[in-house]
């Protein structure tokens, strides 16, 4: 379930819940603490080899939190093994927090280099809004960043991500009206709880025909998972809506096809402006340059129905218009879910960036190579 799982899985790996079947944890050193009002983690394998992964968690809609003795997310293991050290903040604000997250984490990655050395190198990783922070990060940190690896990243402008998200929960609002309340401004109280997901799922259940029209539409995910996705939605069109003081959004000028009902769909959708000031500022929380002097390696799930695969073709554009398309590879795995990579799969795409970075071995664009 996308929306109650996102706190407690975007922010490691939604793949590596099933933490009791996980194989023994790397021996490494792990400290932990609160820095300029972020916790942190950094875990330093015992045969550390002065390398060092910065790890982008994804959006959260509660704060993360490491406990004493807990055990490293399984996705990190095969770094550790390579001998790379890994840290992670858990920023000082929850939500679309790609500002505090980028800040929180240079932060955290002085302090490691104040207390333990400079890296002989530093590679980068995200998963979900983290990938759009790892994006961000190696185009404007080439200085520091050798590599990049993005998983199940928002790699597209943020913006017209969230007009997305937005558009689809308009649409539900026209084939379901009255169920989920207000959207411009959405409920300041509003949260993804299993309540409302139930409530969504049997208005869908009892609708079935507007349901195939909304996820004709929509393009991905089904009539499991795309309820979590309408109220994860909008709990962060709330949640942003708070953070630039204002309605960003808007589908006044958006037309809707391939619904089976496009005349019926565009007649009748609610129909809303952004305020402009307040999309300016959205706009401001990432749209991609492209400007890659270092490899981005992409990974995504075929099946996401809350960042779909086909939106970082726009990333590839991006890069291709920069003259540095040579630069950013795109590959993915054939599963439905967010983020549903297995530690393993983690592993050899990360195995794959070492390759490029330090042989020159681009990998090929596709499904993620079986070794």
């Amino acid at each position: 379930m996308i929306a109650r799982a996102l706190a407690a899985c975007v922010a490691f790996a939604c793949a590596t819940a099933a933490l009791a079947r996980a194989p023994a944890p790397v021996a490494a050193t792990t400290e932990m603490g609160t820095l300029g009002g972020a916790a942190y983690r950094i875990d330093i394998p015992k045969d550390w080899n002065r390398n060092l992964v910065v790890f982008y968690h994804g959006y959260a809609v509660t704060p993360v939190a490491w406990t004493n003795d807990e055990r490293i997310s399984p996705m990190f293991d095969g770094m550790l093994r390579r001998g790379f050290a890994v840290i992670q903040s858990a920023y000082s604000a929850t939500g679309w927090a790609v500002a505090e997250g980028a800040a929180d984490t240079e932060r955290l990655r002085k302090a490691f280099i104040a207390k333990h050395g400079a890296p002989k190198q530093t590679l980068l990783s995200g998963m979900s809004m983290g990938g759009t922070l790892t994006a961000m990060t190696i185009e404007s940190r080439p200085d520091v960043y050798a590599g990049a690896l993005s998983l199940c990243g928002a790699l597209e402008p943020s913006d017209r991500l969230m007009q997305r998200d937005f558009a689809l929960r308009a649409a539900f609002d026209h084939y379901f009206p009255n169920v989920l309340g207000a959207l411009v401004p959405a409920p300041g109280d509003f949260m993804p709880t299993g309540d409302v997901i139930a409530k969504v799922k049997a208005a869908m259940r009892a609708n079935p025909a507007a349901t195939r029209a909304l996820l004709s539409w929509y393009g991905a995910g089904d009539a499991d998972s795309l309820p979590d996705v309408i109220v994860f939605n909008t709990f962060e069109v709330r949640e942003v809506q708070q953070r630039v003081h204002g309605n960003p959004f808007g589908n006044a000028d958006l037309i809707y096809t391939n619904s089976g009902d496009d005349f019926a769909l565009n007649a009748g959708v609610p129909r809303y402006r952004a305020d402009a000031r307040a999309a300016q500022r959205m706009a401001r929380f990432y749209t991609p340059t492209g400007k890659l002097v270092h490899p981005l390696l992409a990974l995504h799930d075929t099946g996401d129905p809350l960042v779909p695969a086909s939106t970082a073709f726009e990333y590839a554009l991006a890069a291709q218009r920069a003259g540095n398309g040579d630069n950013f590879v795109q590959q993915f795995v054939n599963k439905e879910g967010h983020c549903v990579f297995t530690p393993e799969e983690i592993d050899r795409a990360f195995g794959e960036l070492l390759d490029w970075v330090n042989e020159g071995k681009r990998p090929p664009s596709g499904p993620l190579p079986i070794h």
